[in-house]
């Protein structure tokens, strides 16, 4: 017999703990099967920890995140299309870490492959009329999220805790969209997906702060960076297309202009001078290396950061719910000086 799923602020709750509960205990279990098969990140000079440490928790967070968001039995036709690009980045992610590293061109072709399918699912940005122009878009701000995403993952508690900022942003959204409305929105099952990723990757953190028991490693970095992509897409955000792309640039803007930043300054250096080059590069030049660099321990450098997502974050939200050009120029303001600060 069919049984309604419960209001959907009850149901995001439940998939948050699903997930958080999962997450917990999933991860000491991924870390033993890690360990007897030897796949660990290995000291080097352009990492920071010093002994070895299983890589490829991302796979329990991606189990936890799954279980939680599916159990409703909610089954939206984009929502499929979003799982399954991500089911393709945790692959992809997988094989990089047991291999211990895959060509950045079958990365690509993954992204590639992910947005395609999201895509035939009916998501994609909707900023032009030609509809391959639109995919375009939409692929270069997925290969462009995911890719600084998983640049920001080198400091131990620094990719899942800005994962669970930003998807605390888009969860606000949704509840705001919920309350206002009245009745379920198409950003219903948005909320869903943003609570699911909030409880995996907050019963991920328990083992990932430092000192790190493990890292998330590419199967991690690669799926969370492309649902955050996702999440960027999917939102509704406002009428005005300029306002509605700022939205999901300013509630991801940490990782976003640290990747842009670094990008450019290595470019200037003459460090990258290939496309392959730029996509393979690696580096301690990251924003979190340099808040090091001046004085700042790993966790006050991590915390740091987080405050500015947060900042990030909440001028999205106000920007989102402005109704005047005074309030929208404020929230753009306050967003710019935190990207200064950057």
């Amino acid at each position: 017999m069919f049984r309604p799923l419960p209001p959907w602020p009850t149901l995001y709750m439940y998939s948050g703990l699903t997930a958080f509960v999962l997450a917990v205990a999933l991860v000491p279990i991924t870390i033993l099967i890690l360990r007897r098969f030897r796949v660990v990140d290995d000291p080097a000079e352009n990492k920071i920890h010093k002994t070895p440490i299983p890589r490829g928790g991302g796979i329990a967070i991606f189990i936890a995140f799954a279980v939680a968001v599916l159990l409703p039995d909610y089954r939206d036709n984009p929502m499929k299309g979003v799982m399954a690009g991500a089911f393709i980045c945790l692959v992809v992610g997988a094989i990089d870490d047991f291999r211990g590293g895959i060509p950045a061109v079958v990365k690509f072709l993954a992204l590639i492959c992910s947005t395609i399918v999201m895509s035939y699912f009916g998501l994609r940005l909707d900023l032009f009329e030609n509809e391959a122009l639109n995919l375009l878009v939409t692929l270069v701000w997925v290969v462009g999220v995911t890719s600084a995403f998983n640049g920001i993952d080198n400091m131990d508690g620094l990719a899942s805790g800005i994962c669970v900022v930003a998807s605390a942003m888009f969860l606000v959204i949704a509840l705001q969209a919920h309350y206002s409305a009245g009745t379920e929105t198409s950003l219903a099952w948005f909320g869903l997906l943003a609570a699911g990723l909030i409880g995996s990757n907050l019963g991920f953190l328990i083992y990932n702060v430092k000192p790190a028991r493990v890292f998330m490693g590419d199967s991690g970095s690669f799926f969370l960076g492309f649902m955050v992509a996702a999440l960027g897409v999917m939102g509704e955000w406002a009428a005005n297309p300029v306002i509605s792309c700022t939205i999901p640039v300013l509630i991801l803007g940490v990782p976003i202009f640290d990747f842009g930043y670094i990008l450019i300054t290595r470019i200037l250096r003459g460090e990258t001078r290939t496309l392959r080059s730029v996509i393979e590069h690696c580096a301690m030049d990251h924003l979190s290396h340099r808040l090091v660099w001046i004085g700042f321990s790993e966790r006050k450098a991590v915390g740091l950061i987080y405050v500015m997502a947060v900042v990030l974050g909440v001028s999205g939200i106000l920007l989102r719910n402005s109704d005047s050009l005074i309030d929208s120029a404020l929230a753009v303001v306050q967003g710019l000086f935190v990207v200064v600060l950057i």
